[in-house]
């Protein structure tokens, strides 16, 4: 009889633990199903080197990812953002796309405003600076270096024809 009362006893201990585990599983899948994250999106005339997945930075520090990219009616790139929930963005956030360092990966740095009223999901960040591409930045630098020797020969050639000039008359 005692054999009897103990395996009993094991029983309904092992069936009230098992209704405890699927009680904090259903639980677990409810809490799920709350969205604990929010999407902003941005719109850039240039995205060049911006991927999925790449860091959303405030202050330096990651507050959220990079979601998704495409192209919206007028070939402007649409960039969706994703955040948690405990990240608050007002009205007037700028994002900008930066590179760590002179090579490195492409990321998108806010810049919070002061407005006292905050980015909802769904909201797009109205301000936004495309991402500076390398490529044309040493186009425009060797273009204004040729212009400035250009510049610098036509000085020169008009300094030798006026001292030719000066010659001619004495």
């Amino acid at each position: 009889m005692k054999q009897e009362n103990k395996e009993m006893m094991a029983g309904i201990f092992l069936s009230i633990l098992l209704g405890f585990i699927l009680l904090f599983l259903h639980a677990q899948k409810v809490s799920d199903k709350r969205p604990s994250s929010f999407t902003l999106y941005g719109q850039f005339t240039k995205a060049d080197g911006l991927m999925n997945g790449a860091e959303v930075r405030l202050a330096g520090i990651k507050v959220g990812e990079v979601v998704s990219q495409s192209l919206n009616g007028q070939y402007a790139v649409k960039v969706g953002m994703s955040f948690p929930k405990y990240v608050e963005l007002s009205t007037d956030t700028s994002a900008v796309i930066e590179t760590d360092g002179l090579l490195g990966a492409k990321h998108i740095e806010l810049v919070p405003g002061g407005d006292d009223e905050l980015l909802k999901s769904g909201d797009s960040i109205l301000y936004t600076q495309d991402a500076l591409i390398l490529t044309e930045l040493m186009d425009k630098v060797n273009a204004f270096m040729r212009e400035k020797k250009k510049n610098e020969l036509n000085e020169t050639q008009k300094e030798n024809l006026s001292n030719a000039q000066a010659g001619d008359v004495s």
